[in-house]
This record gives structure tokens, C-alpha cells and sequence, in this order.
């Protein structure tokens, strides 16, 4: 089990200031060259295949820098150790991994769900059932699961080795860093869409907010099962299951009027706030009593 607290250094790993400003200068460049041409006029259809690309230029990064930091460190006192995919913690308790997968199915299933029902009641939406809902439901998980693999480029670097190499700052700053440097990452993408008119000024905030929010569900995923795989399915899941539901069971976002989209998104990120407040409190509670942390060794399994 990972500690949420603050704890040592985790031997191995290179410092983590100047790899996370590297890491955050290369990653937020590559997404700015590929946006550019949108911004400069280009049709964004492009980006649709590229984005797959893109997803998995988070972890080549660090695999890149991890490399790039132990040559230098072959100069200094012991220098670091060789790159390990356990960084990245690919590896854990099959166990773990079901029951964080598992929770992440449950409480993102009530962060969909939930505010479309609530937000119906209120009436900033019209609940209905679209033609060809319960095919789309059906498909949501087999959709996921596929969409894993794109998915761990990403995860593999923002809850994998970015959050051991951060661990040692606990949960909470680990958790907020990695947050908002992966909703900036999105930014060029969805202001590339709003700039070509595909988006609504409006969606890239809420989808910046939605950002946000899911990163705390996510990264506490990972701390409960000391495994990026949940982390990875939720991330996923994320993608679609949202997209889904709301095409398929309420008034699409695209066609509600102002006062009743921003309704909906009060109640979605009331919802969202719940959610992550108790599986923090999950991560906290897990390792209470726990004094040797689980990052202390990075070949853990």
C-alpha cells in the first residue's frame, strides 16, 4: 500500500524538480506543435489519428529522461539506477487490481449517472433514450478495455513513474502537481477544437474542470491498489462512458442554453467532489498505522 504522507526519497529515481520541469517542457511542447496547424488555419480532422500518437508521448518522455538523468548521474557519487518498468508500477497484486478496477467502474458509473438523473429532477436536462442507447451501452466497456492501450502511454507516465517519483511530497501536492500539468497538457487540443469551431468556448472550461476532478479519482485509484492498471481502465472509461450517456440519456451539452449547461455541470462537479472526497479519505484511512512506506522500494511488486 502506498503512503499518502510524506516520505523519503525514493532510491533510484532522479531528483524530482529538474526531471518534472523537463518532463513538463517537452510534453507541452510536443502538443503545442501538434495543435499548431489549427491554430494557424488547418482542417483539425488530422488530430483525430494523432491524438493516439500523442497519448503516448508521456511515457516515452520519461523513459527518455530517466536515461538521459542516469548517464549523468554516472558522474556523480552512485549515480541511479538502471530504467524499470516497476517504476511505473506495471506490475502489483492481481487482487488489488481487480478491486481497484472495480471501484473505479462503480464510482465513475455514479459520477455519470448521478447528475444526469439529479440534473433531470431539477430541470436543467431532458432525460430520454436515444435511438441506439442500449448498443452504446453494451459497447462502453468492450470500448474501454480497447482503449486501454492508447490510454497507458499516458497513465503509464502521470500515475506511474510521475507519481513514484513524486511520492515522496505525499498524496495531496503528488496528486494536485500531476493534475494540473495533465489538464494543461489537454488544453492546446481543446482550444485547437473551439478555435475551429468544433468546441464551445464553454466545453473547454468544463472539460478543463472535468479534468481536474477525475485526476483526483484516478491518482487515488492508484494509491489504493499500488498499480497503474486501474488507473489506466478508469482513465478509459473516463473517455467514453461520459460521451455516452450524455448523447444517449439526456439533452446533448451542445444543446442546452446557458443557464441550464452550467446547472448540469454545478451538479456533475458537485458529484465529482463527493466522489473524490471519499476515496481520499479511502487512501488516508488504508494506510493508517502503516509506517513503512510502499514506495520505498521500487521493484516492489
Amino acid at each position: 500500500m502506498i503512503s499518502p504522507s510524506r516520505t523519503k526519497a525514493v532510491p533510484g529515481m532522479p531528483p524530482a524538480g529538474p526531471f518534472l520541469g523537463t518532463f513538463a517542457l517537452i510534453v507541452l511542447l510536443a502538443v503545442g506543435a501538434a495543435t499548431a496547424p489549427v491554430f494557424l488555419g488547418a482542417d483539425p480532422g488530422y488530430l483525430t489519428g494523432l491524438t493516439f500518437v500523442m497519448q503516448w508521448v508521456p511515457f516515452v518522455t520519461v523513459v527518455a529522461l530517466h536515461a538521459a538523468f542516469r548517464a549523468q548521474g554516472r558522474d556523480q557519487a552512485k549515480g541511479l539506477s538502471a530504467w524499470s518498468l516497476s517504476a511505473a508500477r506495471v506490475r502489483g497484486h492481481g487482487g488489488a487490481i481487480t478491486r481497484g478496477s472495480l471501484l473505479a467502474l462503480g464510482a465513475l458509473v455514479i459520477a455519470c449517472i448521478a447528475p444526469i438523473l439529479i440534473a433531470g429532477s431539477l430541470g436543467f436536462v431532458d432525460l430520454r433514450w436515444a435511438d441506439g442507447a442500449a448498443t452504446a451501452v453494451a459497447l462502453t466497456l468492450p470500448v474501454a478495455v480497447l482503449f486501454m492501450i492508447p490510454v497507458a502511454g499516458e497513465e503509464l507516465a502521470w500515475r506511474g513513474y510521475l507519481t513514484t517519483l513524486l511520492s515522496p511530497r505525499g498524496f495531496a501536492t503528488t496528486t494536485a502537481v500531476i493534475a494540473v500539468l495533465w489538464a494543461v497538457w489537454h488544453l492546446p487540443l481543446t482550444l485547437a477544437y473551439a478555435v475551429a469551431g468544433d468546441l464551445a468556448p464553454r466545453d473547454v472550461v468544463s472539460k478543463t474542470v472535468d479534468l481536474l476532478l477525475a485526476a483526483v479519482l484516478v491518482s487515488a485509484l492508484r494509491y489504493l491498489s499500488s498499480s497503474v492498471w486501474p488507473a489506466v481502465f478508469a482513465h478509459a472509461l473516463f473517455n467514453n462512458l461520459f460521451q455516452m450517456a450524455q448523447y444517449n440519456f439526456m439533452t446533448p451539452l451542445s444543446e442546452l442554453p446557458e443557464g441550464s449547461y452550467w446547472g448540469y455541470m454545478a451538479v456533475s462537479w458537485a458529484t465529482w467532489i463527493v466522489i473524490d472526497a471519499i476515496l481520499v479519505l479511502a487512501v488516508f484511512r488504508s494506510t493508517r498505522g502503516r509506517l513503512r512506506p510502499a514506495f520505498g522500494r521500487t521493484h516492489d511488486r
